[in-house]
């Protein structure tokens, strides 16, 4: 017996940053939109008549083995699927191979993705014991403990649920609202943004934990910026629900210029040459997802300017990702 699960990645379209513990209660609630796309992270269970526990990264060419549960380290490449596994502690031994079809450094949550898919999969195995919700609250807690900073959860909502969504981070709970629930209203969408990588990140300055501290320690810049980015997350839900997709564009590029002042890092020259190269042959805006400093942007377009832009990004080295927004999150399947 098998057990397969497989989530989207996502593309953060305004309000990234505020579903980090404790910024969006520093700003009276937060608010993110974001979008699940058909760029997949795949993780496979497979009991064993052993206690042995088995590790395999298909994509990281890693494989770590332990002789049972109580053996496994933390401390390797693997940590944030091994961290999951301790948690879950199965009764059982385990093959446990993940895959992640995203290119490293990306932006559009694959870690996080990725988290959920090993979750979701050990959760099936153990009879579904816990929901969606708790599944997005243990992967926040468990990213935290790999990475050593504070995370947010609008990468979790996206592999969970999909679709394109507005999340509410507030006192006492978040809140998932489906912005585009019909078939026409996300083709809409998808016509508008070109997804390309621009390459790794060269700079880690744009972190969370850098966010943080800049908004703690008083930051002017860090200050206006976030509450900014807030009035931008509120008007992009707006211009979706209302499908004015002119000023979808527009509330892009506020987003991109805001969250250009929240720390050292965000941008840099390789990215600026791309985002200028995109806006001479006719984009409206330009995005970088996640975090920033490199990795994947969005890029709005008419539709009929999407081939003439896709070629310029192309030509100054940026690689055009085709993709799909996908309606439904995490699927598992058990395979006899």
């Amino acid at each position: 017996m098998l057990i397969k699960a497989t989530t989207p990645t996502r593309i953060d379209l305004a309000g990234g940053t505020l579903d980090l513990y404790p910024l969006y209660l520093f700003e009276e609630g937060g608010l993110t939109v974001n979008c699940a796309i058909n760029m997949y992270c795949l993780v496979t269970l497979e009991p064993r008549n052993d206690k042995q526990i088995h590790l395999t990264s298909i994509d990281l060419n890693i494989h770590e083995q332990f002789a049972n549960i109580d053996s496994i380290s933390t401390a390797g490449p693997l940590e944030i699927v091994s961290r999951a596994v301790k948690f879950f502690r199965p009764g059982v031994g385990l093959n446990v191979t993940t895959e992640n079809r995203v290119v490293k450094g990306s932006g559009l949550g694959a870690s996080s993705s990725l988290l959920i898919a090993t979750l979701a999969a050990l959760n099936e195995l153990m009879n579904s014991v816990y929901s969606s919700d708790e599944l997005i609250d243990f992967a926040a807690d468990i990213e935290a403990q790999c990475i050593r900073i504070p995370t947010g959860k609008q990468d979790y909502f996206a592999a969970v649920f999909g679709g394109v969504s507005a999340l509410w981070f507030e006192v006492g709970g978040n809140q998932r609202e489906d912005l585009l629930k019909d078939g026409d209203g996300i083709a809409e969408l998808e016509n508008r943004i070109i997804l390309s990588f621009t390459g790794a990140p060269r700079f880690s300055g744009a972190t969370n934990w850098s966010m943080i501290k800049n908004y703690i320690d008083n930051n002017p810049g860090t200050l206006a910026g976030m509450k900014q980015i807030k009035e931008t997350a509120i008007a992009m839900r707006e211009c979706i629900l209302a499908r004015n997709w002119k000023e979808f564009a527009s509330v892009v590029n506020r987003e991109w210029l805001n969250r250009r002042t929240l720390a050292e890092g965000v941008t840099n020259e390789q990215v600026e040459t791309v985002m200028r190269a995109a806006r001479s042959a006719g984009a409206l805006a330009n995005k970088l997802c996640g975090a920033g400093g490199g990795g994947c942007m969005i890029t709005c377009v008419e539709p009929q300017d999407r081939s003439r832009v896709e070629t310029a990004l192309n030509a100054v080295g940026a690689q055009v990702l085709p993709f799909k927004i996908v309606k439904n999150g995490v699927k598992v399947e058990r395979i006899p």
